[in-house]
């Protein structure tokens, strides 16, 4: 078995792990995009209930109770908001060192694939040089056969 086609399970390998890397890079991104926008969301929300409740507070009086009351929801907000942020971050994490792990799987195929390309060059060249040896071969067997078949005229003629 020539050295190329020892190394084409390796080349295939490398090419599943290669997918596989990118379809968990492709479902970490999906992952992060849901907790952006969730995030997003939240910060919305937050914003909207605050800004209501400021209108509110000033059109009507309201009673310290109340007012207690929306500061804590605004404060469970904040939290929620803050660990929706935390939650986003580490997400990023986890999909830059995917994309990592993704530029890590291409090169380990690039390199195989390069290695594969110059065992093909090397084996054409041995396949060109046995070609070309036997061309010639066959050439001197001709010329040898023509040469014999020439020296045999030759001595018939002679003969006659």
């Amino acid at each position: 078995m020539t050295q190329s086609k020892r190394i084409d399970p390796l080349l295939k390998r490398a090419q599943e792990h290669e997918d596989a890397v990118a379809r968990d890079l492709a479902e970490r991104q999906r992952v992060l995009d849901t907790h952006l926008s969730r995030l997003d969301e939240l910060r919305r929300y937050a914003e909207e209930y605050a800004s209501q409740q400021m209108a509110n507070a000033q059109m009507a009086a309201t009673s310290p109770a109340q007012l207690l009351n929306r500061r804590a929801f605004l404060d469970r907000l904040d939290s929620a908001v803050e660990q929706q942020q935390q939650t986003v971050n580490g997400n990023r994490e986890k999909v830059e060192a995917e994309r990592a792990r993704l530029i890590l799987a291409s090169r380990d195929k690039a390199v195989l694939e390069q290695l594969a390309a110059s065992y093909r060059a090397q084996e054409k060249v041995v396949t060109d040089r046995r070609d070309q040896r036997e061309m010639d071969d066959i050439g001197a067997r001709r010329a040898r056969l023509a040469q014999t078949e020439d020296q045999d005229d030759g001595e018939q003629g002679g003969r006659s």
